[in-house]
């Protein structure tokens, strides 16, 4: 007779993680006949519509920076978060079966559908500039640790968005279809195909509201040598990036009995 294995909370929390990893991946990527590629294609496809609308206006968007570079630092980190929003408002629906079984909590599906998009994010972000990198569209590498720390703190604001939208999403099931009219504008404020330092000064009083302008602008900054992000600001990024992770777990521990309750 075999004897029994005890395992520690902690690897049944890594067990239960990479489970609903794999049926994520198997759910994301399984049907399309693309499969994987889809994560480099998805992005590819907004830089060049992009690139080549601007383009066609002759419109160059930094000095130093290929259009293509500077698409890609703002479209890669929008799109994980645009993801992280919708993924977040359907995680209690999709999984709802699952939490029949005593160590799966609402908050593994939300933390692993984050994790997902977070490692695509990084993955399609580092292929995409290397594919640029050997067709010769490369610039001097900027500060990889400041890189390194604005990514953790997107990987929290993400992770804080998810858990609040899970919530509202079980209350309100009709915000799921509003999900992507939610995100759309702000795609056209958070400096996706502009910096800050374009935009006439009497309006960054109302842009710099939003964090994932500092987010973007961070970005570039760390990846790009010759960027200047002189109105990005980081404390504001830090502390907006742990508001809403403190608010989003505030908000699913007062509702996540009622998530499981309410199947």
């Amino acid at each position: 007779m075999q004897p029994v294995v005890q395992r520690n909370p902690w690897q049944i929390q890594r067990d239960v993680i990479h489970a609903l990893l794999v049926r994520e991946m198997k759910t994301r990527f399984g049907k399309w006949r693309l499969g994987y590629a889809w994560m480099l294609l998805e992005p590819a496809m907004h830089i060049m519509l992009l690139a080549a609308i601007f383009s066609f206006f002759g419109r160059e968007f930094y000095p130093g920076i290929p259009t293509l570079l500077f698409m890609l630092g703002g479209i890669a980190p929008f799109l994980c978060f645009g993801n992280c929003f919708g993924k977040g408002v359907a995680a209690v629906e999709s999984n709802r079966g699952l939490f029949n079984y005593r160590q799966l909590r609402p908050f593994d599906a939300v933390l692993t559908r984050v994790l997902l998009e977070f490692a695509i994010y990084l993955f399609s972000l580092v292929a995409l500039l290397t594919v640029l990198a050997w067709f010769g569209v490369v610039v001097p590498f900027g500060n990889f640790l400041l890189l390194v720390g604005i990514n953790i703190l997107f990987f929290a604001f993400c992770l804080g968005v998810s858990l609040v939208m899970c919530v509202v999403g079980s209350r309100l099931p009709e915000v799921a279809k509003f999900a992507p009219i939610i995100v759309r504008p702000l795609y056209f404020i958070s400096g996706v195909f502009f910096s800050l330092e374009q935009v006439p000064q009497e309006y960054h009083g109302y842009l710099s509201w939003n964090p994932l302008l500092h987010m973007i602008e961070l970005t570039r900054e760390g990846l790009f040598a010759s960027y200047q992000g002189m109105f990005a600001n980081l404390p504001y990024w830090i502390s907006s990036s742990l508001a809403m992770l403190a608010f989003g777990l505030l908000v699913y521990r007062s509702q996540w009995r009622d998530l499981v309750r309410s199947q």
